[in-house]
Parts: C-alpha cells; structure tokens; sequence
C-alpha cells in the first residue's frame, strides 16, 4: 500500500506547492497556481517510475484530484 504523505509530498515538489497547502481532494489542474501540461507529464512520470503504474493520457485526464491518481496506485 502506498503511502499517503509520501505521494502528497511528491506531487507537491512537481506542482511547486507546499505539502501542507494540498490534500487527496485537490483538483490539481484548477487548484494549482502553476499548472501546466509539463507538470501533468511529470505526474504521469512519476506514478510509473515511483510506483510503477503505467497510467495513459486518457487515463490520467480522467482523473480530477490528487486522490484519483493516489487511487490508480493504490490497489
């Protein structure tokens, strides 16, 4: 099982937030300042080299929140 803190911790560095300031519930594309397709592909990056989960584009853009992603990994 994944670990909830770590994953908010790295998808905070890619989304150049503080930890604190996002949750499972963030809807990264709109409730994050810097938002750009870069940072999506650097998600994308890091759920398949942290923890190996072959997402595709369809797949990650039907995610909304941080907590859909932590759910694609966490099963």
């Amino acid at each position: 099982m994944a670990d909830k803190n770590e994953f908010i911790e790295k998808m905070a560095m890619i989304l150049d937030v503080d930890p604190s300031s996002i949750s499972l519930e963030t809807v990264f594309r709109t409730e994050s300042p810097f938002w750009d397709s870069l940072k999506g592909f650097g998600m994308i990056v890091l759920l398949e080299e942290d923890y190996n989960k072959k997402l595709s584009v369809e797949e990650f853009l039907e995610c909304q929140t941080l907590g859909d992603l932590f759910s694609k990994i966490d099963v």
